[in-house]
């Protein structure tokens, strides 16, 4: 049987399989027998981003969980990684369960299972619920319970908490919330911490969540920023795990720029264990260098906030991240944080005296990344054409490059990223590469 999870849950076009109301229920269902089987509380809480299909999601999901026995507490709209600290905060929960599908646009959604600890549910136990879900025969009616607002007010405090009292004090800020879950906990949260906030694309409408804004599109943020002469940008995804900075000429780092600033920040208070930094594959090996030269480490892993996270542990690591602006560090959280990451890093520079401008010095090698939708996902080694290709591309590299090809965990699309020491190198390379993918598995 095709997989029901991907890399982050379980992702389709609402409506259709397999987020129609008949596999939706029956995940409800499944999972209030694989809690009931561990001993778990049988409540879950529940949250989601600002997608129009999001409530009816949430209410299929929902209902059949409390015709099961189970018990929901709905906290409505909020990021997903408020969901994983309030699951470690509150307790007395079998399992978080958020209805977003990230980055990805308004017509797509998801549901993101998370184990009673904040942490991803174990493959091994979303395999259960895969064996099972077809065997459940649910009739229970959509039900949403009323929303908790308390939920909210207990994410901002646990946010606030982290940092000392007006940690980013005097700092001016333009926010872009990507009209999605961080809309209405940014701005109280960064002001609290002492910065003037001024809000772009966070004004939801159900269909415009990371509609040609956020971190996926920081392009206009760039420009707001340099026009109203803040300090920094702030960027999020549709569900706030992912976020990106802008310096104040407008420059956007992404999660490589955002790591060296973090461990440097970690590294100078004693922070950061053995000198270790988790990154994916697909982070540049200019972060490697840089790290290197200031006696820390960079320790790869696949791709996937799980890998990055498992790796962490594996490592004893303090921080680990994902170029896309994912970033997670251990001694706040089990997951990544746009909010938390972004305040952490610009209130070191409050600390410093330094502007992010000023502290922002990573100098990427030529990186190009293009994606080529594919019909199937085949394993490389079995079309022989491209797995060539790619053999070739990383010879003619040699140690002066890099290639990384992978298939999407969320979306029938293969990943193509080429590193070299020139542009129109890594240019040639992925355009030639991303043509031949294209010919024979588009």
């Amino acid at each position: 049987m095709k997989r029901l999870f991907g890399t982050d849950g379980v992702r389709g076009t609402p409506g259709h399989h397999p987020l129609d109301q008949k596999t939706v229920m029956g995940l409800a269902t499944s999972l209030l027998k694989l809690l009931a089987g561990r001993g778990l509380p049988l409540r879950v809480l529940l949250a989601g981003d600002t997608r129009a299909s999001t409530p009816l999601l949430a209410s299929w999901f929902a209902g059949a969980f409390l015709h099961a026995g189970g018990e929901v507490a709905w906290a409505g709209i909020l990021p997903t990684p408020a969901v994983s600290h309030l699951l470690r905060l509150v307790g007395g929960f079998g399992a978080g369960v958020v209805v977003s599908a990230s980055h990805n646009p308004a017509c797509d959604n998801g549901i993101k299972v998370l184990a009673p600890t904040g942490e991803k549910l174990a493959q091994a136990d979303e395999e259960w619920l895969e064996k099972r879900l077809f065997t459940q025969g649910v009739t229970a009616s959509p039900a949403l319970p009323a929303e908790d607002p308390s939920f909210h007010q207990a994410y901002l405090r646990f946010l606030v908490e982290t940092l000392p009292p007006r940690a980013l004090a005097n700092l001016t800020m333009v926010v872009d919330a990507a009209n999605g879950a961080a809309s209405h906990v940014a701005a109280p949260f960064f002001q609290a911490l002492g910065a003037s906030v001024e809000l772009i694309h966070a004004w939801p409408n159900g269909n415009n969540i990371n509609l040609q804004c956020g971190a996926l599109h920081p392009q206009e943020l760039a420009a707001a920023v340099r026009e109203r002469g803040a300090d920094a940008g702030v960027a999020f995804d549709g569900d706030g795990d992912r976020v990106v900075l802008v310096t104040s000429t407008g420059r956007v780092l992404n999660g490589d720029d955002l790591l060296l600033l973090w461990a440097r920040a970690l590294a100078r208070e004693g922070l950061l264990p053995g000198g270790v930094v988790v990154a994916t594959v697909m982070s540049n090996v200019a972060l490697d260098a840089a790290l290197r030269r200031e006696g820390m480490r960079l320790v790869r892993c696949a791709v996937g906030d799980r890998e990055v996270w498992e790796a962490m542990r594996r490592e004893n690591a303090a921080l680990g991240g994902e170029q896309s602006g994912h970033v997670i560090c251990a001694h706040h959280s089990v997951t990544g944080d746009g909010l938390l990451t972004a305040a952490h890093i610009l209130a070191a520079g409050v600390r410093e005296g330094k502007t992010l401008e000023e502290r922002a010095d990573l100098i990427p090698f030529p990186q190009v990344l293009l994606g080529v939708p594919v019909k199937e996902k085949r394993p490389l080694e079995q079309v022989p054409e491209l797995f060539g290709a790619l053999k070739e591309a990383e010879s003619r590299l040699g140690e002066a490059g890099r290639v990384v090809v992978r298939y999407s965990g969320t979306e029938k699309l293969l990943r193509i990223m080429v590193e070299a020491s020139e542009e129109s190198t890594a240019q040639s390379l992925a355009q030639h590469l991303a043509a031949l993918a294209q010919r024979v598995l588009g």
